[in-house]
């Protein structure tokens, strides 16, 4: 606009020279020059305004970019996940003697009377149900978090049967808890946190734990929601676990191998959390055999409560006790390893070897006298063998489904058949009540389970299953049957 003002200006004077006079025109070829001068300075602002604006256009160009590259980091407790599930299972028991299940309720002696009974029938139906709630976010990549809320309510078969095996995990019947029906119980709280470390990493977790969650594991028999119901397959049923207690652990875990040590508060009470220790060490092996996935795992455990000893027993028989003593810590070594056979059909096996000749744990009234009827005779076996198949439902053309197959078999130990059949020590007390007690031949235990899981869909599955036991408790008896309906709800 300023360059037309000044050349309109110049082709006017010389148009019409004679419009002004000399000292005018000198007047307007300044002025002229002043605005040639205005002009050429407004250019060079508009030319460096200009260069700015392009260069705060690239800027935000790039933030915008780097906006959409980097999102606002999330907090913890935006990556909080829920997990709430609901198990529920009826079970008819069929074939039951009677007889015997109170004679061992009794260590071997007849129940004083009709109240002291623990089974009145030899056909009895049952039922459970429970609810976890499972709350876990990461803090970061390294550290992370659990809490796990259990309640429910049932009655459990084993609290009236007597068999090593037993019938049905305590996760899902809720007995024995701590806690009345409907009542919430905190089965987990834990904080974890990983240090990468070589080839692999350490992993520290604390607080109200369950160790079987991190030794003694199995891809096809360790979830008594999904798998097998049985505890014999849930667990080694040789190691006396502790429950839902105070403890920590520290894994070290590699590609292919790992090593945990643990550590639980073996009685559950939350004070001189030292005294009773339950500790585990586990080597375990992820091999692949011609491509198939495997995993192998070798443990010791100790398990620090007292316990009742057959010496102190046999004392007590031979007149030379008053009061057996629980006195003696457990401890043994167990075995647990899967393994693909094929894409759909897993093996697993379990052993466990007990290394002390322990009763269980002995009984006393509120005066301290011992109660042989109260006695727990829970160790009388010496050996545990477990192990089965699972096969995949797309054999059959149901991907989602799965049948289990389980047979477990138990060595009796031998002070155990002694003391049943009278022999040794206990013969000459027994021999002094014989309408009160009762002798019984020994024989090694044997159970057999299969079921059948059935996806009704994502969340809903069903499970049939059935289960016969041979000589339970490692007393002669044709045995058992029960007939269990699972259903199982997660969400």
């Amino acid at each position: 606009m300023g360059r037309l003002l000044v050349w309109g200006v110049l082709v006017l004077f010389c148009l019409f020279p004679g419009l002004g006079r000399a000292d005018e025109i000198s007047e307007l070829k300044a002025m002229v020059k002043q605005l040639i001068k205005q002009n050429q300075a407004l250019s060079a602002k508009v030319k460096e305004l200009e260069k700015r604006l392009e260069a705060y256009e690239r800027k935000q160009v790039v933030s915008k970019a780097a906006s959409a590259a980097a999102p606002e980091e999330e907090k913890w407790y935006d990556r909080i996940e829920v997990g709430l599930s609901v198990a529920s299972v009826v079970q008819g028991v069929v074939g039951v003697d009677k007889d015997l299940a109170n004679l061992h309720a009794h260590a071997g002696r007849e129940p004083a009377g009709a109240a002291d009974l623990v089974m009145t029938d030899e056909d009895k139906a049952y039922a459970a149900a429970s609810i976890d709630l499972e709350l876990s976010t990461e803090f970061s990549e390294t550290d992370r978090a659990l809490v796990l809320l259990e309640m429910g309510s049932g009655k459990n078969p084993e609290s009236e049967i007597p068999s090593f095996s037993g019938i049905i995990d305590e996760a899902i019947s809720m007995v024995p808890v701590e806690t009345d029906d409907g009542d919430v119980r905190i089965s987990e709280a834990w904080y974890e946190k990983d240090f990468p470390v070589g080839p692999g990493k350490f992993r520290l977790r604390f607080g109200k734990i369950d160790i079987t969650t991190e030794v003694d594991q199995n891809a096809y028999a360790n979830d008594e929601n999904a798998q097998f119901l049985s505890p014999a397959f849930v667990n080694n049923p040789a190691v006396e676990w502790a429950s839902y207690s105070f403890g920590i652990v520290l894994a070290y875990e590699a590609e292919n191998w790992g090593l945990t040590l643990g550590y639980e508060d073996a009685d559950s009470s939350w004070d001189n959390l030292f005294d009773y220790p339950f500790l585990v060490a586990q080597l375990s092996l992820s091999p692949k055999l011609a491509g198939l996935s495997g995993n192998y795992r070798f443990y010791v455990w100790y398990q620090g409560e007292k316990h009742l000893e057959w010496d102190e027993l046999e004392d007590y028989f031979a007149g030379r006790k008053e009061k057996p003593e629980n006195d003696d810590p457990a401890w043994g070594i167990g075995l647990s390893l899967d393994q693909q056979l094929t894409e759909n059909i897993g093996f697993f096996f379990r052993y466990g070897y007990r290394g002390k000749d322990l009763v269980g744990y002995a009984a006393y009234d509120e005066e301290g006298n011992f109660i042989l009827d109260d006695t727990d005779f829970s160790y009388g076996f010496k050996h545990a063998f477990t192990g089965g198949f699972s096969l995949a439902g797309a054999l059959w053309g149901r991907g989602d489904d799965e049948v289990g197959l389980g047979f477990a078999y138990f060595v009796m130990d031998d002070d155990y058949e002694d003391y049943w059949e009278a022999k040794g020590v206990y013969a000459a007390r027994l021999a002094l009540d014989p309408v009160h007690e009762h002798p019984h031949d020994v024989k090694d235990e044997y159970h057999v389970e299969i079921y059948y899981r059935f996806q009704y869909n994502e969340n809903l599955a069903f499970t049939p299953d059935f289960q016969y036991t041979w000589n339970p408790a490692g007393l002669d008896d044709d045995g058992f049957w029960v007939f269990s309906l699972r259903g199982f709800w997660e969400f």
